[in-house]
């Protein structure tokens, strides 16, 4: 009978309890000579541990501690020959210490205070990564250097994705909370001051979710998953619409904001208006951004005309600080941004010129960028379209989806193990719909037994929860026998990456909404499954 191998772990923290918590949390694994724990208070002690005890695979670090911090000891421990894999705990905000982590050998990360449930799926998923490593080692060592390099690059990069998967959901999950109930502050009686000060919370969680879904922006363009929509469009409403977003924020600098399109662009052409959109928002966001006083001018120009073809440029020039002539080959790349004290004044993660520069060339264009220190910048990039549009919303081609406002007789299963977050859900439902019956699932066990006993209208659908996922439930309560296998689910996660929401629908559901969720998204999904189920 084959036994499970004795797991060595070392935890590396400066907190005095950390030792007795991790022996009270991990009890049953030690009892039954699973897990075997050693214990450090810094980097220093935590290197003698490793060179002591030659059995550690995984180690769990703090990263603020005395004498050595976890990014120092990631450092040393990444000079060794061989060295365990490791796990930096920090706080979600910390964003910045946790990429030099990551950068510096981290398999994972968890988010301080330690959810105990997610760090025992943590060190699970890493222990199996270590025996699988040891599994492949033997055929790794046969194969020539080119295939082990193009290997390891692969490796990294499966973990930069999940990297990026789990910073997405761990900012959602409270994000949904901040948002929501801010939300619905605003729709309580508030003085002015009360009423500021809830805005400026307002504005500052869009910055974050605005940073967040650069984030999965990347994410799906280095998956490959990024796609474009082919409808008709008016270049000139796509400019006055990104200006007109972005013209207060300009006026508060006391800059403004100019435009010129050359008259000969043809009036409808067929792309996606989206993503020009988006990376003009980032163009000009980021002008906004580094310009103290002057102009932003955005510019369209044509390259190209004919009957069916045109290729246009378009262009942001600034009268901001500008970016000093060896910067401007890096400017593009991931996380990148003039120098620190720029990241450090001006903030942001340094990913929307990246975005723009993949956004502009999975559409056949190509970008560049003309800057002199302290005189300005101007952006420039081309995209190539079809002459003319096409219809997508003819009434004769799209039938729009029968929507009936949910009415008190409504019944909902609310599946959420997040107590925030089950209210924001409850609140801004009951707020939309008085008297809607709303019943109450923690996790997925708990969410079949509810379908199996209750008649419901539609369930939302968390993903991440203990006992049994979202996916799990769903896929359980799809087995079921006659109309109760037909209820209308809705996957509501913060599970945002392309992998997971095709996930959502192959388990089964019918509908999703991310977190945090627009609520008027919410009703018109909502509306719009519970009238397919009467009809």
């Amino acid at each position: 009978m084959e036994t499970n191998p004795i797991r060595t772990l070392l935890v590396v923290d400066d907190e005095p309890d950390m030792e007795l918590l991790m022996r009270q949390k991990f009890r049953r694994q030690i009892a039954s000579g699973q897990y075997v724990f050693h214990f450090a208070g810094n980097g220093i002690e935590a290197l003698e541990k490793v060179k002591q005890y030659a059995d550690i695979e995984l180690i769990l670090t703090d990263i603020n501690m005395p004498e050595m911090s976890g990014l120092e000891l990631l450092q040393n421990l990444a000079e060794l020959h061989a060295h365990p894999k490791s796990i930096v705990c920090s706080a979600y905000t910390d964003i910045q210490n946790i990429r030099t982590a990551m950068n510096r050998g981290a398999f994972d990360f968890i988010t301080k205070p330690i959810d105990f449930t997610d760090l025992e799926t943590t060190i699970a998923k890493t222990f199996k990564a270590i025996d699988e490593s040891k599994d492949a080692k033997g055929a790794l060592e046969e194969r020539d250097q080119a295939l082990e390099d193009m290997e390891r690059a692969q490796a990294s990069e499966r973990f930069k994705q999940q990297f990026l998967a789990n910073m997405s959901h761990e900012i959602r999950t409270p994000m949904n909370s901040v948002i929501g109930i801010t939300n619905l502050l605003l729709k309580t009686e508030l003085t002015d001051q009360q009423h500021k000060y809830i805005a400026m919370i307002q504005a500052a969680s869009e910055q974050l979710m605005s940073i967040i879904n650069d984030i999965l922006d990347i994410s799906k363009i280095e998956a490959g998953k990024m796609t474009f929509e082919k409808i008709g469009f008016n270049v000139r409403q796509v400019v006055e619409n990104v200006n007109n977003m972005l013209i207060f924020k300009a006026q508060e600098k006391g800059l403004a904001i100019k435009s010129w399109i050359h008259p000969d662009i043809p009036e409808q052409i067929t792309g996606d208006p989206s993503r020009l959109a988006q990376i003009l928002i980032n163009l000009v966001g980021n002008s906004i951004k580094f310009t103290h006083e002057g102009f932003i001018e955005v510019k369209c120009d044509i390259k190209y005309n004919s009957n069916t073809l045109c290729d246009i440029e378009f262009s942001v020039s600034d009268t901001g600080i500008g970016i000093a002539q060896d910067k401007l080959n890096s400017i593009f790349e991931s996380f990148t941004q003039a120098n620190s004290d720029t990241s450090r004044k001006y903030g942001g993660t340094g990913l929307g010129l990246t975005i723009c520069k993949q956004l502009t060339e999975l559409q056949g264009g190509a970008i560049g960028l003309e800057s002199k220190l302290g005189t300005g910048t101007r952006f420039y990039f081309n995209i190539p379209y079809e002459v003319g549009g096409l219809k997508t919303n003819s009434p004769n081609q799209v039938i729009e989806k029968q929507r009936n406002k949910l009415s008190s007789a409504t019944r909902v299963l609310l599946v959420e193990d997040n107590d925030f977050n089950k209210i924001v859900a409850e609140d801004t439902l009951n707020d939309q719909y008085p008297g809607i019956q709303i019943d109450h699932a923690s996790n997925g066990l708990q969410a079949v037994e509810q379908v199996q006993n209750n008649d419901y209208d539609i369930v939302l659908m968390d993903i991440q929860m203990p006992e049994m996922d979202g996916y799990q439930a769903t896929k359980a309560i799809r087995a079921m026998q006659g109309e109760k296998s037909q209820i209308p689910i809705m996957a509501m996660t913060a599970n945002a990456t392309p992998e997971e929401i095709s996930k959502c629908f192959e388990s089964g559901v019918n509908e999703y909404i991310s977190k945090p969720f627009v609520p008027e998204e919410l009703f018109k999904k909502m509306e719009e499954q519970v009238a397919a189920k009467r009809y």
